[in-house]
């Protein structure tokens, strides 16, 4: 513990001078700062969680204006005279990351039968997934906004973070926005704002594959350079839409302002109604499995670098329908940094089998449910204490379920589990030594993570594995400081410590079954061992 300690101060002072690439791109946009000669404080806490403030102008599309078509103010842009500047931004992020693993074993390849030798270990490196990307938007007429975000992933070159238009106040109602295009899908807490950098995504509701070791997953280790030698995953499954990312879809998204006198309460707590949302993402035709460096870049893990041959070559797109909805009710505020916020959200959907898959007929079930709650309260309003929270529990059909290893059979049952998260931010000023917001502000945030597997699959040869089989318990604490923000630019620091227990998938990560002989081998001694995985990171955010 105290060497774990250490570490991780010693990790946190080097926050001011890391100058390497994080694997996660924040939004944040200094141009609309530029734009309404504001500083970026107004719409954040803390770069780039969002306000009260800037939660209202996200949802209305890019304007300050409350009855759904934009005002004068919003429109500054198309009077050259009021602009002297193109909407466009520039974002980067560059951290060093550091990983602590044991549990995973490796095998003594120079006899037979392979002996396991080793435990885990500590590595450490750096990551360009997502370096940088190119950030513009706004409004293009009263009732028409944009967004456009091309970046570098590090896995596949240039890609496309998110490109929408949006069409606002339709049939003269606040009730009636639609977007179009690659988008997000209004989760409980967005991934692409969180303050954590560390990790593939700090919810693990949002990341997580049933069959697949989290801590894969979850990317502390893996953004280190932690070279697991295992397949990593006993089955797979096709649920591959992740919260973690956004989609191409047809988005819905309605409001109501139920007062605004209670919305500008700003008090710790109220039973005031301030606003009603509804937010619903139809995505068409999307193909939730793929082959090939498809499958791997969805989250599917390789087996000897190879996709396994039972989904090799194989693109099986979905049905056609996946729909995610997200239906919240405000008090007293926005419920982000005053009031509180109480909401529903849900995920259904059908693909196609999976190739391999069981279920007793050449058809089994392939629609998938996901259905939640969330809640934010802020005990010390406008940002000084801010509390988020979600549950959910998910069901995955027998045909969305393929046996990763030789030997296991095909899949007779599906996979059930629910998961939930806590994160608690509070913003210290320690009596003036750190500013309440803006430059010189500074965060510390404290999330915890479980998820608890219902019911495992089981298979024709190896029946059911073990209940505790991939679940998950994870502590991330993190400070943020606010360097540098005004209405050009703003300057991040941040420091990140994780601790993960993985249960039960030591031996899909340590190849205990090839330790055997081949084949697959569950009763080798230590197979479903828990793995532990301390995970560092420190950098630097840049936005202009």
């Amino acid at each position: 513990m105290r060497k774990t300690l250490l570490m991780f101060l010693s990790f946190f002072a080097l926050a001011s001078v890391a100058v390497f690439f994080s694997p996660k791109a924040a939004n944040a946009f200094p141009g609309f700062a530029r734009k309404y000669n504001f500083p970026c404080s107004f719409c954040h806490i803390q770069w780039p969680r969002l306000a009260d403030t800037g939660h209202f102008f996200k949802d209305r599309g890019f304007m300050l204006s409350t009855t759904g078509k934009a005002n004068s103010l919003d429109m500054m842009f198309q009077d050259p005279k009021n602009q002297n500047y193109f909407p466009i931004g520039f974002h980067m992020s560059m951290a060093y990351y550091g990983s602590a693993v044991n549990g995973i074993n490796t095998k003594d390849t120079s006899s037979a039968p392979l002996p396991i030798v080793g435990n885990g270990g500590w590595s450490n490196g750096v990551s360009a997934n997502t370096p940088w990307d190119i950030e513009s938007g706004g409004l293009i007429n009263p009732w028409i906004s944009f967004w456009v975000q091309p970046g570098y992933n590090g896995n596949s070159g240039l890609d496309i973070v998110k490109l929408w238009v949006r069409f606002d106040d339709l049939f003269n109602s606040t009730w009636a926005n639609l977007y179009v295009g690659k988008t997000s899908m209004d989760t409980p807490v967005s991934n692409q704002r969180a303050l954590a950098i560390g990790t593939s995504a700090p919810f693990t509701m949002y990341d997580y594959h049933p069959g697949t070791a989290e801590v894969m997953n979850n990317g502390g280790a893996t953004t280190a350079g932690f070279n697991f030698v295992g397949v990593g995953a006993l089955y797979y499954d096709g649920d591959m839409i992740q919260y973690s990312n956004d989609v191409d879809s047809i988005r819905y998204f309605g409001y109501h302002i139920n007062s605004g006198a209670s919305c500008a309460t700003q008090s710790a707590f109220s039973i005031d109604p301030c606003e009603t949302r509804v937010n619903i993402n139809f995505i068409p035709n999307s193909s939730l499995y793929a082959g090939d460096s498809g499958m791997s870049g969805l989250g599917v893990p390789l087996l000897n670098g190879n996709i396994p041959s039972g989904l090799a070559n194989a693109v099986v797109a979905s049905n056609g329908f996946n729909f995610a909805g997200h239906i919240t009710q405000s008090f007293g505020g926005w419920g982000r940094t005053n009031g509180e916020r109480v909401g529903f959200f849900w995920l259904v959907g059908e693909g196609s089998a999976l190739p391999g898959t069981g279920g007793g007929g050449t058809n089994p079930s392939t629609t998938y449910t996901r259905e939640g709650v969330d809640f934010m309260m802020n005990p010390i309003p406008n940002g000084g204490l801010n509390i988020d929270a979600a549950w959910d529990i998910v069901n995955d059909p027998t045909g969305m379920i393929s046996a990763a290893l030789p030997g296991m059979g095909t899949p007779e049952s599906g996979a059930e589990y629910m998961s939930w998260f806590v994160s608690v931010n509070w913003q210290p000023t320690f009596n003036g030594f750190f500013s309440q917001s803006g430059t010189n502000s500074n965060l510390i945030e404290l999330i915890y993570n479980q998820l608890d597997m219902m019911q495992q699959p089981t298979f024709s040869t190896i029946g059911a594995l073990p209940g505790n089989f991939n679940d998950v318990i994870s502590f991330t604490l993190l400070d943020r400081y606010w360097l540098w923000g005004s209405d050009r630019a703003d300057i991040s620091l941040f420091a990140q410590y994780q601790y993960m227990i993985n249960y039960g998938v030591a031996g899909a990560l340590s190849e205990f079954s090839q330790a055997s002989g081949g084949g697959f081998n569950a009763a080798a001694s230590g197979f479903f061992g828990n793995v532990e995985a301390n995970n560092f990171s420190v950098g630097i955010d840049f936005a202009y």
